[in-house]
């Protein structure tokens, strides 16, 4: 084995020679085999060398086997009863029939010429099939590693090459076989449905491609050179001339570019626009300088449409992207009306974010871009926009993948300024404050005199069956509320018209009230705050504003009947057991009445008080301090689900307690009924009673009768008066054919009643 490279050395120079005819045979063997001693012997030895040499015994070359003596062998092999075995070893441990293959193919004289081979090789690194070298259709179409060698070189018995130089066309023909692939890359870029960003790596792959044209142009020069005959001086040969050698020298490095742009070509198969781009940066990180600077220039020229795209709609709001390559893309194809034109309208494809612009800079975009699309469509204000694009557009009109700091600082200065723009719309078109206080007073019933005005309009009419209310009633008493109320007559910017009560679907069974709800209708921009979600969410928290301020009112109500009307019958009755029945009954009453009012009253102060007011003077704050559209919605959001979550409207755990709350407030509002039957039993037991008035004229007669009698009463009263009191006289019999008369002179014996 330590022969063997020296064997394979003298070989590959002895063909070297076999092309010319200035040698005999055995001069060429003495010659080198005098060259390869001296070159492991060192210069030291040179006269020993010279006096002492004997030339080495080149081996018989054997020629390689036919694959029809090999089938002969084999069947000798078969038929025979014994197999004989080549011997395995022979040089120093080297398989034999290698050993044997490997010196055939290396002792071939080659009866092509240098010259003709460098010109083919020449043709076939430009991707054109030469005389002895050609290419594989499938490798080249399809994949390499499933379809065969991409590179096939004539055959031995057509081609009879030593191994060194056969290698090394295969070598070569490599970089055509690469080519090829690239150079289909690029074709199928330029079609015309192709997205800009494709077509601007087809033009980057066009331009390194260009760059090897130029080589070739400069190799196919220096054919023209003649090559030097063995011991000439390279220096009186005019000019540059090629071999195979330094041939691969000189496609040394657009070997190692044309490899890394087919490994691009196939890593970049099938991505389109910011993926694709991140595929080149990719490639730019990795450890190799030379394959990092070919990603680099690439990337730049890939970068100018996606820049372009980021500019028009940073500065114009204009999404034009027909291949769909940007990482900006409309969120749904829901072109109604009453679809929410900020949330609605565009989002953020994270597949097609490019890796080098990070979410910030991302998000920093889509808001500028969507900040000038809602005042366009949203706020009308298209003219503002048109005027401030094209001046503010010029600082980014040469903006490229290396200037991303520059684009950073360009695209904040863009979305602050066109974000203030916005804020200052919307206080001032769009009267956000004011519309927020609205939905303060009547809507989270801030605004006391419209409460107590509302319910006293809407309270016979809600305490109807859901079936039998009209929404059409409720929005004329609401009205009607509305403008008794301090300053409703006077609101401006359609408070009225945005006002509305609305009566869900309930079962029969349920009344007006459990139907009943207020709305604040708002539409754009105002809608892209206050969304269908929120109006939910005030809706339900203005249900249970309504639920207490209902309890109250009706605990309220006990308590005038309880007070005025049934502890001022009580005394009259005789002193006896009823009488102390009455008054032990009156009195847990009142005490329960008070427990009651207690509970409601300390649950309006915390839902009223300690929520909504620390949570909207919270959200005031912060919709004054927002810098943009985004952070005035989060605030928003933030003040729905805190007031949510503390009054016990929220998922969870409040669910259980809500409900437990309901509860106590229906107890509550059940007193009301409970004590006017109470009120109706204990008139029912005292027929005829003596009530003394202070001042006659202070209460009209027909009340005090009404109150007495009952509605439904059909008397018509009489009256007399003497020494201020009121005489009423009535029959107390009660049946049929019984009448009433009236005393006009003095009291007769029927006179029962005195007010």
């Amino acid at each position: 084995m330590s022969h063997m490279p020296s064997i394979f050395r003298f070989a590959e120079l002895y063909q070297q020679l076999a092309m010319y005819d200035g040698l005999s045979g055995k001069g060429r063997y003495a010659l080198l085999s005098l060259l390869q001693h001296l070159t492991e012997q060192g210069a030291a030895a040179i006269a020993s060398s010279v006096l002492h040499y004997k030339p080495l015994q080149l081996p018989k070359a054997l020629p390689l086997r036919s694959a029809a003596a090999a089938e002969q062998s084999s069947s000798r092999q078969t038929d025979g009863s014994k197999v004989q075995r080549p011997s395995t070893t022979q040089q120093g441990g080297m398989p034999a029939v290698a050993h044997q293959q490997y010196t055939a193919a290396g002792s071939d004289v080659s009866t092509v010429k240098q010259l003709e081979l460098v010109r083919d090789i020449l043709r076939a690194v430009q991707g054109l099939t030469g005389r002895y070298c050609s290419f594989n259709p499938a490798s080249t179409a399809g994949n390499p590693a499933t379809s065969g060698p991409g590179v096939l070189i004539a055959p031995h018995d057509q081609l009879k090459l030593q191994l060194g130089y056969r290698t090394l066309m295969h070598e070569l023909g490599e970089l055509g076989f690469l080519y090829r692939r690239v150079l289909a890359a690029i074709q199928s870029g330029r079609s015309p449905h192709t997205g800009s960003v494709r077509q601007a790596l087809c033009a980057a792959l066009g331009e390194e491609v260009t760059d090897f044209y130029r080589l070739m142009a400069v190799l196919e020069a220096q054919l023209a050179t003649p090559q030097p005959t063995p011991g000439a001086d390279e220096t009186d040969v005019a000019g540059s001339y090629l071999s195979l050698r330094r041939l691969q020298l000189w496609l040394a490095e657009p070997m190692r570019r044309m490899r890394f742009l087919a490994v691009l070509v196939d890593g970049c198969a099938n991505r389109v626009g910011g993926d694709l781009a991140g595929r080149v940066w990719a490639a730019s990180k990795i450890g190799d300088p030379l394959a990092s600077s070919y990603a680099t220039r690439i990337l730049h020229q890939m970068c100018v449409p996606l820049f372009d795209m980021i500019r028009r709609w940073v500065f114009e709001g204009v999404l034009e992207d027909p291949a769909c390559e940007f990482f900006i893309v409309p969120s749904s194809t829901n072109t109604s009306s009453n679809r929410d034109l900020w949330r609605d309208a565009y989002r953020i494809e994270p597949a097609k974010l490019p890796p080098f612009i990070n979410a910030e800079l991302a998000a920093t975009i889509l808001r500028a871009g969507k900040s000038i699309n809602f005042l366009r469509d949203a706020c009308n204000d298209a003219r503002w926009v048109q005027e401030w694009a094209p001046g503010a557009s010029e600082a980014a009109a040469e903006l490229g993948y290396g200037q991303l700091p520059v684009l950073e600082r360009v695209v904040s200065s863009a979305g602050q300024r066109v974000d203030a723009r916005l804020m200052a719309v919307l206080q001032s078109s769009g009267e956000l404050d004011k519309h927020c206080q609205a939905i303060r007073r009547y809507l989270l019933l801030g605004q006391g005199d419209f409460v107590v005005a509302l319910l006293d309009c809407l309270g016979p009419e809600l305490n109807k069956l859901a079936k039998d209310v009209s929404e059409v009633t409720l929005n004329h008493l609401l009205r009607t509320a509305l403008l008794a109320s301090a300053g409703g007559a006077q609101e401006e910017g359609g408070v009225q018209d945005r006002l509305k009560a609305y009566k869900a679907q309930t079962g029969d069974l349920e009344t007006g009230w459990d139907a009943f709800s207020l709305q604040y209708q708002l539409g754009p921009p105002l809608s892209s705050i206050f969304t269908s979600a929120a109006q939910s969410s005030y809706s339900r928290l203005s249900k249970l504003l309504w639920f207490m301020r209902r309890t109250e009112n009706s605990l309220g109500q006990a308590w005038k009947l309880l007070k005025v009307d049934i502890e001022r019958i009580v005394p009259r009755f005789k002193q006896d057991a009823c009488r102390g029945g009455l008054d032990d009954l009156l009195a847990s009453c009142l005490h329960l009445r008070a427990e009651m009012a207690h509970f409601v009253i300390n649950l309006q102060y915390y839902v009223n008080l300690e929520v909504l007011e620390c949570a909207w003077s919270e959200f005031m704050t912060a919709s004054a301090a927002a810098s943009d559209l985004d952070c005035l919605i989060a605030a928003h959001d933030k003040f729905l689900d805190v007031v949510l979550a503390r009054a016990l409207l929220g998922p969870g755990r409040a669910e259980g307690l809500r409900h437990t709350l309901n509860q106590l407030l229906r107890t509550c509002m059940s007193l009301a009924p409970v004590v006017q039957r109470f009120c109706e039993k204990v008139r029912a037991s005292r027929i005829t009673w003596l009530v003394q008035l202070p001042s006659l004229w202070e209460v009209p007669l027909e009340v005090w009768w009404a109150w007495v009698l009952g509605p439904s009463s059909v008397v018509t009263p009489a009256v007399h008066y003497q020494s201020n009191s009121l005489w009423i006289c009535s029959m107390a019999g009660g049946g049929t054919g019984s009448s009433q008369t009236v005393c006009f002179s003095s009291p007769c014996s029927r006179c029962t009643l005195e007010l």
